[in-house]
């Protein structure tokens, strides 16, 4: 195992016993994921009945919002969620460590899940009507626009810098076509993200993102990954699911959405799940990671360029 990867396996340890001290030493610490973003570990032996805990090494800004949603706002609420132990920060430098219980928990099979909808209409309809959500960032048009504008520029720089091959280019340079048209009608996104109430909103909702467990009253969903969250229009998390089981089950509180207007939404949804996934590619192409970077790019010029057309826009 490499130096630094042991060396975090240690932190780790004693981050968690500066949680809990007089805990155990965990039977067995397994690298779950090391990436660029963020370091997993499973902490064997020392959760309830010997059970395990996941640990996420994450910036200290991201660690305190998840602590926050998973204690103060999921705990409270008349849905399953994980049990957050608590953050921990790193005595020097700007990250710490998340710990979550492991509930040996699955993904869920895809995202057009009719159940999964219900559970995520159920999610936005409560939050959209809770107090004090005024602590969490929002996650609004004006905040994707900032990331359009960022990305449009992190695209400039890497067409008069780096040199791509033909396909690659027309890529990028389809994408900067998308995102022109985007910007010059921004007001459509903003016209469509006020047709609902604002709620939590997960800002990065895929299967590996979502986990399942079973539970006497059924299969409960139990997000991960919350630090693209915050507080902004359903349409942060509509792209992909189930619009019809969505408007059913939010109409319990918000009776008097009509339907077309969340289908509005989940087309909108789209376009923001796409600006984001072409954001963070061009981060990676830009820290010198083309390779992967330009193949989802790729594809991502494709679906931009279908999904502005199904909202509307000329491109």
């Amino acid at each position: 195992m490499p130096e630094q990867t042991t060396e975090k396996m240690q932190d780790v340890i004693e981050a968690w016993l500066r949680l809990r001290p007089g805990s155990p030493q965990p039977l067995e610490v397994a690298l779950l994921k090391n990436s660029a973003r963020s370091i997993v570990c499973r902490l064997d032996g020392i959760g309830p009945g010997g059970s395990g805990i996941v640990a996420k090494r994450c910036p200290r800004e991201d660690g305190h919002l998840e602590a926050f949603i998973y204690n103060e706002i999921l705990g409270p609420l008349p849905f399953d969620s994980l049990h957050c132990y608590g953050f921990v920060e790193d005595l020097v430098g700007e990250n710490g460590w998340l710990f979550l219980e492991d509930g040996g928990m699955q993904p869920i099979s895809g995202m057009r899940e009719i159940s999964f909808a219900r559970w995520l209409g159920g999610l936005h309809a409560t939050t959209s009507i809770l107090g004090g959500l005024g602590r969490l960032p929002r996650r609004g048009p004006a905040w994707y626009r900032e990331r359009l504008r960022d990305t449009q520029l992190g695209l400039y720089a890497s067409l008069l810098k780096q040199s791509f091959a033909d396909g690659d280019r027309s890529a990028l340079e389809r994408i900067l076509l998308c995102f022109d048209v985007l910007e010059q009608n921004w007001h459509r996104i903003e016209e469509c993200c006020d047709g609902l109430p604002w709620a939590l909103v997960h800002g990065d909702l895929q299967p590996k993102n979502i986990m399942t467990r079973n539970t006497p009253s059924g299969v409960a969903f139990l997000p991960l990954d919350w630090e693209e969250s915050g507080w902004g229009p359903p349409a942060v998390d509509l792209a992909g699911i189930d619009v019809a089981a969505y408007w059913t089950s939010a109409q319990e509180k918000w009776s008097r959405v009509e339907f077309q207007t969340v289908e509005e939404q989940a087309r909108c949804s789209a376009i923001l799940k796409l600006l984001a996934a072409v954001d963070w590619e061009t981060v990676r192409l830009i820290s010198g990671s083309p390779q992967k970077a330009l193949r989802r790019l790729q594809i991502y010029a494709e679906r931009m360029s279908a999904s502005a057309k199904a909202f509307g826009l000329e491109v």
